[in-house]
């Protein structure tokens, strides 16, 4: 054998950065995309991490990322009448500090191109779209060139050594690949919040680039982002548990959403008005519950199946969502090529151990924030018109002594040497 066969099942972030990856070692790739194209939609994105930084730089799109970046300023809070009470500008290019606005702040779709771009026209991946799998078996792990055997949603059959799931945090590979095992409940456990956004025509008179964020009683937020001259990008940010909303959801149905949002935000100041009469005639409108994926240690993979980024460790809204992902890529891709260089006469033993040593190394730093702090929480979702009086003060101080230059990971996190593979050809050093 010479090549790999993978399935990536996922053509979101993660899913792409991997098949670029395998492709460098000669590995044969299928990308799966559930959507009938390349899936373009969703908001703004930051990459903030040094080492997905780095990470960029090796693939050599550091610059082009930059490039189709958004202009946004910085981020500021505004009271009730929507006077600014506290600003944090963006992180100073190459400084690698880390603000609320980050040095690389890209809307999901002009990073979603970049990634393809890197496999066009490459013979080793073949691209699907308006398709998933149904379902898969695999072979014992006692067989050295066993497979995992996948139907696909309309029928077909095909064979491969490695199938990844890169399905997101609803992640129906993810599903599949636990099957009735004692392990297999829903390893998605809620935060108790809420987020959504959706777009409306700019009003180039009072919208500004700069993040806006609105604290409103009811530990709800109410914000503003623009990326373009255009549209403006609402954002809505709730804590606590909503039956209405958590209705809403389940039913599928987005008039039933939208009114349930606006109920919630009736009492809202600042530009809560004009947003609220633009939701009805959204057409982007996305809402979500804030969840993190938490799967016992160990259950990263199974055999040859394998999950990567939300799948695996998702976090609603988290911060890191996109760079995980591409330094998870990066190390499943990294540790699967490394064992099959070694030993190219058992596919099997290189994948199964693989996508072991992939979560080994890397599940300490795609996991260290999932405690969660309580105590954060609820200070920056205050509850109350005091809550929020002391925060704007906090914010204030926090912004005249530049302490959000000084967020980001922790230092466990931040120290975390990014390894080398040698089998990943083609990577910049």
């Amino acid at each position: 054998m010479s090549a790999l066969k993978v399935l990536i099942s996922g053509g979101g972030i993660a899913g792409p950065a991997l098949a670029y990856w395998l492709s460098l070692t000669g590995a044969k790739i299928t990308l799966l995309e559930r959507s009938r194209c390349l899936r373009l939609d969703g908001q703004q994105v930051d990459i903030r991490a040094p080492q997905a930084i780095e990470l960029m730089r090796r693939m050599g799109i550091l610059e082009r990322v930059r490039a189709a970046g958004v202009s946004e300023l910085g981020m500021q809070l505004v009271d009730y009448n929507g006077r600014p009470r506290a600003f944090f500008p963006v992180a100073p290019r190459g400084s690698q500090a880390q603000s609320f606005t980050s040095e690389f702040e890209i809307m999901r779709g002009e990073l979603v191109k970049i990634l393809y771009g890197l496999t066009d026209n490459n013979q080793n991946v073949k691209r699907l779209f308006g398709t998933s799998i149904d379902s898969f078996t695999q072979d014992s792990e006692n067989d050295p060139r066993g497979r995992v055997r996948v139907r696909f949603e309309g029928g077909e059959m095909d064979d491969f050594d490695l199938v990844v799931g890169a399905d997101g945090i609803g992640s129906k590979t993810r599903r599949a690949m636990l099957g009735s095992s004692a392990d297999a409940s829903d390893p998605r456990r809620s935060l108790g919040g809420y987020v959504g956004y959706f777009s409306i025509p700019s009003d180039p008179k009072i919208d500004e680039y700069k993040a806006t964020f609105c604290h409103l009683p009811g530990s709800r937020i109410l914000g503003s982002r623009k990326d373009c001259d255009e549209l403006l990008r609402v954002y809505m940010i709730l804590r606590g548990e909503h039956p209405t909303l958590n209705a809403a959801l389940n039913s599928g149905d987005q008039v039933q959403l939208k009114s349930a949002i606006a109920d919630l935000y009736q009492s809202g100041g600042w530009q809560c008005s004009r947003f609220l009469e633009a939701l009805p005639g959204a057409d982007d409108l996305y809402f979500t519950r804030i969840e993190q994926v938490r799967l016992p240690k160990g259950l990263w993979s199974k055999g040859r199946v394998a999950l990567l980024g939300d799948a695996a460790y998702g976090h609603t809204a988290g911060g890191y969502g996109c760079a995980w992902s591409l330094v998870g890529a990066y190390v499943l891709a990294g540790e699967v090529a490394t064992l099959f260089q070694k030993n190219k006469s058992s596919p099997t033993a290189a994948v199964v151990q693989g996508a072991r040593n992939y979560e080994e190394k890397f599940r300490p730093i795609a996991t260290a924030s999932q405690s969660g702090n309580p105590w954060l929480d609820s200070m920056l979702f205050p509850k109350w018109k005091m809550g929020i009086w002391f925060l704007h003060r906090y914010a204030k101080m926090a912004s005249y002594l530049q302490l959000d230059q000084r967020a980001g990971p922790d230092k466990k996190t931040a120290k975390w040497q990014l390894p080398y593979y040698a089998e990943l050809k083609g990577q910049m050093k």
